[in-house]
């Protein structure tokens, strides 16, 4: 049972490392490493490096900073724009724009 085990984890990683390869990109397995990685949709990092707008059901990010539902308009320390912010209904999302003048 745990020769077949460890064929799928080793048929699964070569197929990963396949899939990613042939996108130009590259996988490095450290086996003794201890470290894990999480994916947890929904959230942003606090350590993203962010620029510009995201929408996450109706969580709105500019520049990184999250904005809180209600504020129509937000000025971005970062990237020095002023954006205009339309909120929809509960669960329906918001809808972004920069400001010109």
């Amino acid at each position: 049972m745990a020769a077949a085990s460890l064929l799928v984890l080793l048929t699964l990683v070569v197929v990963a490392w396949v899939a990613v390869a042939g996108f130009g990109g590259s996988v490095k397995i450290d086996w003794g490493s201890n470290n894990s990685v999480a994916n947890t949709s929904g959230e942003v990092d606090k350590d993203a490096a962010i620029e510009g707008v995201l929408i996450i059901n109706d969580d709105v990010y500019i520049d990184g900073a999250k904005i809180d539902r209600g504020v129509g308009e937000y000025f971005s320390k970062k990237t020095r724009k002023m954006y205009s912010i339309r909120w929809g209904k509960k669960g329906e999302g918001a809808s972004v724009t920069e400001k010109t003048e």
